[in-house]
């Protein structure tokens, strides 16, 4: 259903609005692509009930037409899902043609399809790197989950098959009542097999899900908690949660070196697009904003007014009084899916604000309760140049190490040492140019170009 004209007007005193250039300079710099709702297996928290090929999903030409005006609209990352992604025949050549335009191309798939041969196409196409879903360190359990006998003995084959072929790869699990308690077991079993990082999915109850049972609120925060505490003993990993923008109150309080959350990113930086053209705020948003078959995804991003609503106005409850408030926010999906107020309170927050800065809370470390340092001139120019879709995160990352260090400035030899220590963890840089993606338009000429390189020098 298209809710463009069902949301109706805002309401001036809804909540905090934006100024009208903060909202022009809105870009959608992350957009995740469902090119196909085919899918090989059956997983029971799908939120896109995949399965079969979708009647009307975008054919090819429209496709590259698409990618075309993500470009035009300031997209910087292209995440390529499904379904199965790897299900759709012409894969390759539109994951070229995105690579070719500038975009940093991911994939993200259940890895059972994956295999040396399309491995190598993907990665001469300029794909940066794969997202693999793999939900316990248990096979029967995970196979169970996913609806299809040896799930988990493929995921694993793929993840070795992407290792094997240098295309980093970021392992992907969701937790759910009964694997929660596994989340130590499946950071540690992401660093064996060499991934470069680990994402953990909190449910929301769209789609399939409906039918599930998500954790506690109470089970959240030890969830969270145990990701705090892996990243440190995994330094080579960038370690983050997904759909829980609460991990960066965690990660705060604990002082954590964890990369700095920049709160819920539907319509402010990230959309998604089903396979037949429609733009939702997010997977877990089933809420139409417009059809690029209808109109052009710029005019979409920048006038639809869902979109406009969720970056103009302020949550109501808890998370509209709440010290963490710009880091985090509450998830607006979940306040939707438990509440169906799009604008409401995060139920499952178990957080009370005390209505002080968290600075000044009590029970927090050394490093959390430090005044924020300030940047020196050189440095902001240097944080400047790194690509929006993480700068944020960047910039509150590199904030928390100088803290911990008791730096109350950020000059350019602070900068350099965080992002040297930072610079491992971004789980995709971008690959080399290849003739797939050398060009009018290439992101590169052959040279290596990680997320962070353009800062890391003065």
């Amino acid at each position: 259903m298209d809710t463009t004209q069902t949301m109706g007007a805002l309401d001036d005193g809804a909540g905090v609005r934006l100024a009208p250039e903060a909202v022009r300079q809105s870009r959608p710099e992350i957009v995740s692509w469902n090119v196909t709702q085919r899918c090989n297996l059956r997983c029971s928290h799908c939120y896109l009930d995949a399965g079969q090929r979708a009647p009307a999903e975008l054919s090819t030409q429209e496709s590259f037409r698409l990618i075309d005006q993500l470009v035009l609209a300031g997209t910087q990352m292209l995440i390529l899902s499904g379904g199965e992604p790897l299900l759709r025949h012409d894969l390759v050549p539109l994951a070229a043609y995105a690579a070719s335009r500038g975009l940093l191309v991911v994939l993200g798939t259940n890895g059972t399809a994956l295999t040396p041969s399309n491995i190598g196409q993907l990665r001469a196409a300029g794909v940066a790197g794969a997202g693999i879903s793999l939900d316990s360190t248990c096979a029967a359990q995970h196979d169970r989950f996913r609806g299809v006998p040896g799930a988990w003995e493929g995921a694993i084959r793929g993840l070795r098959a992407c290792v094997a072929q240098e295309l980093p790869v970021l392992l992907q699990m969701t937790v759910l009542p009964w694997n929660y308690q596994e989340v130590a077991g499946m950071v540690a079993l992401a660093s064996r097999e060499g991934a470069t990082g680990f994402t953990l999915y909190f449910l929301v109850c769209t789609g399939r899900g409906e039918q599930l049972s998500d954790i506690t609120p109470q089970q959240y925060e030890e969830a969270l908690a145990v990701l705090v505490e892996a990243q440190p003993r995994y330094p080579q990993m960038m370690v983050r949660a997904r759909c829980t923008p609460q991990i960066s109150r965690v990660a705060a309080v604990r002082g954590s070196s964890l990369v700095g959350n920049a709160g819920c990113l539907a319509a402010r930086q990230y959309c998604r697009i089903t396979p037949e053209g429609d733009v939702t705020p997010c997977p877990y948003l089933p809420l139409v904003a417009g059809s690029v078959r209808e109109q052009p995804f710029e005019s979409i991003w920048q006038r639809a007014p869902l979109l406009q609503r969720l970056r103009q106005e302020a949550p109501a409850g808890r998370c509209g009084r709440c010290d963490f408030q710009e880091s985090c926010g509450g998830c607006r999906a979940r306040a939707f899916a438990l509440a169906g107020d799009l604008a409401g309170e995060d139920p499952w927050c178990t957080y009370q604000p005390p209505g002080q800065r968290p600075e000044q809370g009590a029970g927090q470390t050394p490093a959390a309760r430090a005044p924020r340092p300030v940047w020196a001139a050189e440095a902001d120019q240097r944080l400047q140049r790194i690509p929006p879709f993480i700068r944020a995160r960047v910039k509150v990352a590199v904030e928390q190490q100088a803290a911990a260090k008791g730096e109350a400035e950020i000059t350019g030899a602070v900068m350099t040492a965080a992002l040297e220590s930072l610079g491992r963890r971004i789980p995709f840089p971008r690959p080399r140019a290849t003739s797939a993606t050398a060009g009018a338009g290439s992101p590169g000429s052959g040279e290596p170009a990680p997320e962070l390189t353009a800062a890391r020098q003065p």
